[in-house]
């Protein structure tokens, strides 16, 4: 499939133009044991980064985006890099680190209630309730796939009273420090959390709350990929279900998910200050890892851009 046709479809996928299909949320018995086995691989990868950007048999391709990375997490390699070192926005990308946080804390079966603290939150996606209850798997799950700001902060609340907070504030302060020891216990010496949703903290001012590079966010999502939760992601609209039974329809935001072959796993991010931000991981060819990270694009380049990079990768 040409760049220029799947760049159709993934405009076509932006403006809703996508096949509704009502399907449980329960990843398939071939991709955990994948994922299962990448968390094993993963957890022997030798620690130190080598750079591979200068190797291969084809001219980098031009994007826009201010920073991007190719990093094959199974080697702890960069296959390719443009400005990969500069601090920038992450957006809702952050949210990786959230699950990252709540799982390492939190049994993924347990369950969580929702807030009115935390539906107050900027957004909408995944029309919470107030007093509903989740599992912290079907939250993630939430969080993740239609980037539900609302499951972020439940989320972050909830760990932060495990943690011993006595009010709403004090709860996201816990859990955004809990961040800041993560990425600084990973060697994330360019990462800096300040909420759980990657929402910008002064739009006006032109302020943005969570930054990292696209090195070190290539990083934590390769260590994300040792929960199976994280890798194993519906590709089609779905639906999702409370503890009460309450339907609650799921829209991916990655629509590469969706019509791009090789792309398993991602992130997207988009905020008017960070811009247009996305985490993909792919096995390119199949049975090899890779994650591409694209920083400071725009809400369409993002794809776009990530297109080109897969295409590069794949005359490698």
């Amino acid at each position: 499939m040409g760049s220029s046709f799947r760049f159709i479809v993934v405009c076509c996928a932006l403006t809703g133009g996508v096949l509704f299909l009502a399907l449980p949320i329960k990843p398939s018995r071939t991709n955990l044991n994948e994922a299962t086995s990448y968390a094993t691989l993963l957890n022997a990868t030798d620690t130190s980064t080598r750079d591979a950007s200068k190797t291969g048999s084809s001219s980098p391709p031009h994007i826009t985006a201010k920073a991007a990375v190719i990093y094959d997490p199974l080697q702890n390699e960069f296959l390719f890099q443009k400005n990969a070192d500069d601090p920038s926005g992450i957006a809702s990308i952050t949210k990786i680190m959230t699950a990252i946080v709540a799982l390492e804390r939190v049994g993924e079966n347990d369950i969580i209630e929702v807030h009115t603290s935390a539906i107050e939150t900027e957004g909408d996606e995944g029309a919470l309730l107030d007093g509903e209850h989740f599992t912290l798997h079907n939250l993630i799950i939430l969080m993740l796939t239609a980037s539900s700001n609302d499951a972020a902060v439940a989320i972050a609340e909830h760990v932060g009273f495990l943690q011993g907070a006595s009010s709403f504030e004090e709860s996201q302060r816990i859990f955004v420090r809990l961040m800041n020891e993560t990425a600084k216990n990973r060697n994330l010496k360019d990462t800096q959390f300040q909420n759980p949703t990657g929402l910008d903290i002064d739009e006006t001012a032109g302020i943005v709350s969570n930054v990292s590079t696209a090195r070190e966010t290539a990083q934590l999502i390769g260590y994300a990929l040792r929960y199976p939760l994280l890798y194993t992601m519906s590709p089609t609209l779905s639906t999702l279900l409370s503890e009460e039974g309450n339907v609650h329809i799921l829209s991916p935001t990655h629509v590469l998910l969706m019509n791009e072959s090789g792309v398993i796993s991602g992130k997207t991010g988009f905020t008017d200050i960070a811009g247009g931000t996305l985490a993909t991981v792919a096995e390119i060819p199949v049975g090899k890892l890779s994650i591409v990270v694209i920083l400071g694009s725009t809400r369409n380049d993002r794809f776009q851009d990530t297109l080109h990079l897969l295409d590069w990768l794949r005359t490698q």
